[in-house]
Order: C-alpha cells, then structure tokens, then sequence
C-alpha cells in the first residue's frame, strides 16, 4: 500500500512493509502498516518519526521523510547546531525538499542493499521518478541528491531553505562563482550546487537525471555519481563483515549499519541517537538531547558488535573512553560526554521552537552529565570484560587500570544512593540495578585479575564487596509482596532493569526469583504486548510530569529474558510485537505507544543494539529446539 499524495497537499509516508524475513509470520504487520500507509503530514506540517529515513557518514546525520523532505542535519558533527531543523518546527526549523510539483503522487522508499544509501520512487499519472538521497563519505560534508526519472515526465520542485543555529538564522543566498552560497555559523558558509535559486522547478523525461548537493565550507562533489558510488562502495564493504543469525537477518543487518551509522569516527564515541527533543509523551516536557555518548553504552554496544563480529568498533569506542580518562582523570569521569570528550553539556532550552507536536521544551546539552549513577561502573567494566573475552590478549596495562578504577569505584560507592539507570530527576535513592552492577563491575575485575593473573588488583576486597553487595540486594531489594526484585530499597515498584539480573550473572535463569521477576513485570509493566521501564506514579516518581511510552530495549529485554527461561514461543512474540513497529526501513526510535507508533529520539541506539542481541539470542535457541527434535525423532 502506497501514501497518495494531492497536489499542494502536505506530503505523507512510503510504502510501508515489513524489513525483515519474518515479515509473512508475523501478525502485527498488517495492521500497523495500513495505519501508518494513511496519515500524511497533520495540518502543521509534522509527519509521524517512524517516517524518516536515516544518512549517515559517520561524523552527522540526517532524517529525511517520505514525501522527500530533509527535516534533520546537523553540522558538522551530530551535536552540532541544526542546519535544517523542521522536525522540531516545520515554520521556523528549515528543510530541504525534492518531490513531484502541484501533481498527486505516491511514493515508496527503500536502502539500497547493505548501506544507508537511502532510494525513494514517486509516482504520479505522468511518470515514475527516483529521488537517491547520501551524505557524502569523503572528506568534505556533503548532503547528496540525485533525481532520476525512469518513466514518462515528472515536473519536479528543489526546495532548499536551511536555517542554521536551531532555526534562529535565516540566511540570505548569494551567488559565488556559479554556486549559491549563505551563512551556515561559527563562521563556515554553505554551498549549493545544481539549482540556480533556492526554491527551483524542473522537468525530467525518462532516462533524464539532475544532481544536487549541499555541502559545508566548501562546493560538493565534482562527480555526484563517484560520490554515490563511494557511498555504496564503504557501507556495503563494511556489512559484507557481518555474521548475522538465520532469524531476522535482514533487521539485524540494518541494526548494525544504524549503530554503525550513529559512531562518530573522528573518536569512535557512539551517540544514543541522532536527534534532540523527540518526545516521550506527545506535549510533554520528556524532551532530551540524546547527542551525546553515555558509558553505559559500552557494555551494550560492545556485546551488540561483538555478536556481528565487529570488533574494529568496540576498540575504537574504548579508546575513546582511554582517551577521556587521559583528559579528565579516573577520579572523575562523568555517566556520559560529548563525542568528543567534552565534559560541559550544560542544558539549556530552545524556547523559539515549538518542538515535535507541540512538545515542549526543545533542550540542547544535557544535565544528566551531572549525576550520580552507579551502575555506570558494572556496565563499563562489563565492556572491558567482553572485549578482553574476544582477544587471544591478556589486558592491556591501561585498560586493566581503568576496570581496577571501576572495580575500586563500585567498592567505595555502592552503599551510596544514585540516580539510577532511568536518571530520575526526582532525587537521588538506594536503586537496586545500580547495586547489582556495583556487583558486576567487582565480579569482572575477579575475573579479569584471575584470567590474566593480575596480582596487584585488590581480589580480596573486591571479593568482600561483592558478596556484601549481594547479601544487601537479596535482603532489601526483593518484595515478598511482589514475589520479584523492586525498582529500590523500601518500595514495591517494579522496574523493567530487572530483567537483566541472569543476563549480567547476578541470577542463575533456574533461579525460581528471576522467574518470578520476570512474570511480575509481565503482570504489571505490559501494555499492548510491550514494556514499560517502570509505572509512573508515587511508587516510582522520577519527578518529571506527564506520562510516557512503553521502551522498546525493555520490550526485547523481556525477550531475552524469556529465551533464558526456555520459553521460545513466548520470546519469538514478543521480538515480532516489537519489530512490527519498526518503520518500513527497519528503523525504531526509543519509545512505542502501546499501538504501536514511535516516540522518542530516533534511531535510536539502545533498540538496535537490544534488537541484535535479542534476534541472536532467539536465533540460537530455535537451532537449539530444532537440534533437539531432529535428536528425538532420530
């Protein structure tokens, strides 16, 4: 099913269609897709998030829509001020639009295989154009765009009106040796090349292309179709490295290339999305800056590259915290830093964007980077942990500090109260994930001191930590009443962190309490067949207003969960409710409402690399039961 587009009527969505090999067994498809196939953009001009499609050249980022629009760039980093910024505000945020002039069209949309090259073809009564939209993978940045007419002729329409800083300068175009060229910021200008006015009709006849591009600091491209070329060429390269898993093969691929896709390669930091202030409650004030690279990260993208065999990634991201430490000092590393180990995210709000849908404020920085989370240390030695597992190479001396660090944190803080892993803003409390990951970061380093004979680790009070740590969690974070470990100490609030307690090694899966915790938060965290992190309410404030939306990592933490337990079936539905909602690239953004639909910033991080360790982990088990019956029947 197509979006039918009017003409001048605002713009809709593609074709949507399920991304993955599972698509023909998997129920939830259907419905999604017809509803998603139907709206176009609303009366203001926003379309639905799941509409965008995702560039990538491993320095920025932008989103662009169905209907052929860019509502997202930022550069020349991810955290850089916006170019175009329509997303958050179609009047004042700037964007850039390609697409058929005063005719109704449909459209469809696909990657072209193996890259984030994204392909989108309109349709109209007079001709089939194909829009393929890159950012150029050289040394300059460059947006590319190149339309080709395939069949008939199609008048087309360029429209190309960046506002740089966040929408808060409107710049003037001039000409320069052929090129139009305006004012971009701190200085830099823009160049536009292939259309001699900002706003520009053509006419294509079949077999016809016209290139454009928009490029920082300097003209684009001499050559659009070498550009593009090399585009397809470094991304393919790099999937054709991937081991993925029979099952949902095709989402997995997708995943790693968006994870890829959002690594800042100048350091190897990895950002939490590409975006700011994408909602997580339609109106609301749940609005983040999610630009920036948070430590927590490291053990979950590491393991998520690590299953892809893609080990050149996890070096590069823990050279980046090396180099953090080299900057800042062990004593006092931040839960997160800009990509490029800038400490000051300092927050601020952009009150003259109306934000996605209304939802305000549109925040830039973020003052998390000032909390306390404890769990930070687990995760970060987990990371350490993992990639030592997939060298034949004992420790190195600095990484082996820098897990002594987090080891020698977790001892000396874990009595302490902490923000937690959700970062409240409600105040600080004893959370029992942040305790059970003071757990991992000492239960690593004995390990690692014991794999690698590292003698001068402290193994005897990293020892004593440990088992005080979990004689504390087992006492006071278990609620008879809940039958399952509690969000924290002192209350019976369930929080979805617990499913992790067997996949980090705190719980053995045939612990009858990990099962119980897992049933409780399927009883009381489910809405729709998906997760919520917790229940907002005054059992679990986070002192912020407003409701939220089910978590799609929470959703495919369940899953793995359920693979632990042995309980396929129930895992296989609960990946396939959760991949039903991704758009019809493969994409997911933080959040889903329980119908469905995507909230949040978008792509983001955390759900590909959820999605990745949840296909394999169900991947596995179903060889696994297939190995078993052929035995039996054998």
């Amino acid at each position: 099913m197509e979006a039918v587009i009017a003409p001048e009527a605002p713009p809709g969505p593609a074709v949507v269609s399920p991304p993955h090999s599972a698509r023909g067994e998997n129920p939830f498809w259907g419905a999604v897709s017809q509803a998603r196939s139907a709206r176009m953009r609303d009366h203001a001009g926003f379309c639905d998030i799941a509409d965008y499609g995702f560039l990538s050249d491993c320095r920025s980022a932008a989103l662009v829509s169905s209907d052929g629009q860019v509502d997202w760039l930022c550069w020349p980093r991810f955290d850089s001020p916006s170019i175009f910024a329509a997303i958050l505000d179609p009047d004042r945020g700037g964007s850039w639009r390609i697409a058929p002039a005063g005719l109704r069209f449909s459209s469809s949309r696909r990657y072209l295989p193996h890259t984030n090259v994204l392909e989108t073809t309109f349709r109209c009564a007079t001709g089939t154009v194909i829009v393929t939209d890159w950012l150029h993978t050289g040394a300059r940045q460059a947006l590319c765009r190149l339309v080709s007419c395939v069949e008939g002729h199609v008048r087309m329409i360029s429209v190309c009106d960046p506002r740089p800083g966040y929408g808060q300068t409107v710049p003037s175009w001039g000409s320069r040796l052929g090129w139009l060229v305006c004012d971009a910021h701190d200085g830099q200008m823009l160049v536009l090349d292939g259309q001699s006015s900002a706003s520009e009709q053509f006419e294509l006849r079949a077999g016809e292309q016209r290139a454009f591009s928009l490029c920082l600091g300097r003209p684009g491209p001499s050559d659009i179709t070498d550009s593009l070329h090399r585009a397809i060429t470094y991304w393919s390269e790099w999937a054709s490295g991937l081991r993925l898993p029979d099952y949902a093969s095709e989402l997995v691929e997708r995943s790693a290339l968006t994870l890829k896709g959002l690594q800042y390669k100048p350091t190897g930091a990895i950002v939490a999305a590409a975006t700011t202030s994408l909602p997580e409650d339609v109106g609301g004030e749940r609005n983040w800056d999610y630009r920036y690279s948070w430590l927590r990260d490291a053990s979950w993208t590491l393991h998520a590259l690590r299953q892809v065999h893609r080990h050149e990634e996890a070096g590069s991201y823990l050279d980046w915290l090396k180099a953090i430490v080299m900057r800042h000092g062990a004593l006092h590393l931040q839960i997160m830093y800009g990509i490029g180990g800038e400490a000051d995210l300092e927050e601020l709000t952009l009150d003259h964007l109306r934000g996605w849908r209304d939802s305000r404020p549109v925040r830039i920085g973020n003052g998390a980077a000032g909390q306390r989370q404890l769990d930070v240390y687990g995760e970060l030695a987990d990371a350490i942990w993992l990639h030592r597992c997939a060298s034949r190479r004992p420790l190195g001396p600095h990484r082996a500090r820098l897990l002594a660090w987090c080891a020698d944190q977790a001892a000396a803080s874990w009595r302490l109260p902490d923000e937690g892993i959700w970062e409240v803003r409600g105040g600080a409390r004893h959370f029992t994930y942040s305790k059970v990951m003071c757990w991992v970061a000492l239960d690593r380093a004995i390990r690692a001191a014991r794999k690698d004979r590292i003698g001068w680790f402290d193994v005897g009070r990293y020892k004593r930590e440990r088992d005080a740590i979990r004689a504390e969690v087992e006492r006071r974070g278990w609620s008879e009443a809940k039958r399952a470990f509690v969000q924290a100490y002192g209350s019976d609030a369930l929080d979805a962190s617990a499913l992790l307690l067997a996949q980090v090694g705190f719980l053995r899966p045939d612990d009858p309490r990990f099962a119980s915790t897992v049933a409780a938060i399927e009883r009381e965290l489910t809405r729709g067949g998906l997760v919520d992190r917790y229940r907002i309410g005054d059992a679990a404030d986070d002192g912020l207003s407003g409701e939220e939306g089910t978590f799609s990592i929470c959703a495919l933490w369940l899953c793995q969960a359920l693979v632990s337990l042995g309980e396929i079936d129930r895992a296989r539905e609960v990946f396939e409710r959760v991949t039903s909602c991704a758009s019809d690239l493969g994409l997911l953004s933080e959040e889903l409402t329980p119908d469905g639909l995507q909230l949040g910033n978008f792509p983001q991080a955390f759900s590909h690399i959820s999605l990745i360790v949840a296909a394999f982990a169900l991947d596995q088990a179903l060889k696994r039961r297939g190995a078993l019956t052929e035995a039996t029947s054998a």
